[in-house]
């Protein structure tokens, strides 16, 4: 397959570049750090070539999915595809709408692929939901035909979550104030419900129980918001949501962060001791990388610098000593008994949180983690070692025969491209000086 550069050197991502700017009044008025090494390389490579390898590798994915997965008939995305291209479903789900538009309007947003065509990719998936969107007070649906047709009403939150955070980016591509209005509206009835004691679906395993993914999506959602515009409610739910996963995931045993904790922030007890044994390592990564770019936005060395520790000691646990990358969950602490199954995104969120750390603060062990993941999902994840594009999903622990594919990702894969890139330009354009955020 052809790879292409969507994104120029002058260009790209002018949102963030304008959100958090790199090298301004930087703290102390000391000269800045390097993110590469002494010979001015990161993960093997100069920046400038590393970050034209980000941009060929979104080339492959916009190509891919441009030709197979963006529903040209009825509009909306059309993940259930295999390695080739062919169909393994036409059913459409809330939460593969909510991020397809999430990474349509992004890439339209922050420069990488500036045509309208890929902005009416987002738009046509945004008429398709919105015909059905639930009375107030409901989930959207979960499940859809590839017409649109409600297939399963039952929603869930992460689905909503996803179209919120879709249809706000989105409203920023495109000026139209009803859809943030539309998005703000179900984050906020999201998390009405996660509130309530009687809560409970399949990622929350007893009435009440507070996940570390969802705080993670309500952070982030609230996070990208404030980049843009202020808005005092939604600064509320960001501080609480650090604090929840900050101070009271993180169990102090062992000091990793449980994936569920009760409905008052306590550790799980009884009969549902074994979760406070269970540490939700690729949860931790993905949220302590999501939880830097808050500290960035609030200029917060103490938040970063926590955020970065945490974020070490999760993914040095999660690590795969003998075989590379990192296993997404440690089933039980004390048994030493890990989920063996590689999961691509866990291995993503290694290389967004330390590259977060290279590109603000320079650190040797940052670096090198990078270099060593980067090396691993270059080497082990591609698909091309089997003669088609893009990254795994999920695979066995060695990864050592093609995965059968079960969707494509249009979420975590191009989110991890896109920032990534995002993170290599800045660092491209300070000449590999650190980006003076913090001094």
């Amino acid at each position: 397959m052809r790879r292409r550069s969507f994104l120029t050197a002058a260009g790209g991502f002018p949102a963030l570049a304008a959100s958090l700017p790199d090298g301004r009044k930087a703290i102390g008025g000391q000269a800045p750090a390097r993110t590469a090494g002494q010979d001015g390389d990161l993960g093997g490579m100069p920046l400038a070539r590393l970050r034209d390898r980000y941009r060929a590798e979104f080339g492959e994915f916009l190509e891919f999915f441009d030709r197979h997965v963006v529903d040209r008939r009825y509009g909306g995305f059309l993940c259930s595809t295999d390695h080739d291209g062919s169909r393994l479903d036409t059913n459409k789900t809330a939460s593969t709408e909510g991020r397809g538009i999430w990474c349509y309007s992004f890439m339209y947003n922050h420069g990488l692929a500036r045509e309208d065509r890929y902005l009416d990719c987002a738009k046509r998936s945004v008429d398709l939901i919105m015909k059905r969107r639930p009375a107030a007070g409901e989930y959207w649906p979960g499940t859809y035909a590839q017409d649109g047709a409600v297939i399963d009403r039952n929603g869930s939150l992460p689905g909503d979550c996803y179209i919120a955070e879709g249809l706000a980016e989105y409203a920023r591509a495109t000026g139209e104030k009803k859809y943030a209005a539309v998005a703000r509206e179900t984050l906020f009835g999201a998390l009405a419900k996660y509130d309530s004691p009687a809560f409970r679906d399949g990622a929350s395993p007893y009435p009440g129980a507070r996940n570390l993914w969802y705080w993670m999506l309500f952070m982030w959602f609230g996070t990208n918001w404030l980049m843009n515009a202020p808005d005092p409610e939604l600064e509320k739910v960001v501080d609480r949501s650090v604090e929840a996963m900050m101070a009271h995931h993180r169990n102090p045993d062992f000091d990793l962060w449980n994936l569920v904790v009760n409905h008052d922030l306590s550790r799980p007890s009884g009969e549902n001791a074994a979760h406070a044994r269970l540490a939700g390592c690729g949860h931790a990564t993905e949220a302590t990388w999501m939880i830097m770019y808050e500290a960035v936005r609030r200029r917060d060395r103490t938040l970063f610098d926590e955020a970065a520790r945490v974020f070490r000691r999760h993914a040095e646990v999660s690590a795969d000593a003998v075989y590379g990358g990192v296993f997404n969950d440690l089933e039980d602490v004390d048994a030493n008994r890990w989920g063996l199954t590689k999961i691509f995104w866990a291995q993503a969120f290694i290389l967004i949180g330390s590259l977060q750390v290279v590109r603000h603060q320079g650190l040797a062990w940052a670096r090198d983690m990078f270099t060593r993941q980067f090396e691993y999902v270059e080497s082990r994840c591609r698909l091309e070692r089997w003669g088609f594009p893009l990254m795994i999903d999920s695979a066995d622990r060695r990864i050592a025969a093609l995965p059968k594919a079960v969707r494509k990702d249009i979420y975590h894969h191009p989110r991890y491209l896109m920032l990534c890139l995002e993170a290599l330009e800045r660092m491209a354009e300070r000449g590999g000086r650190t980006s003076g955020v913090f001094g």
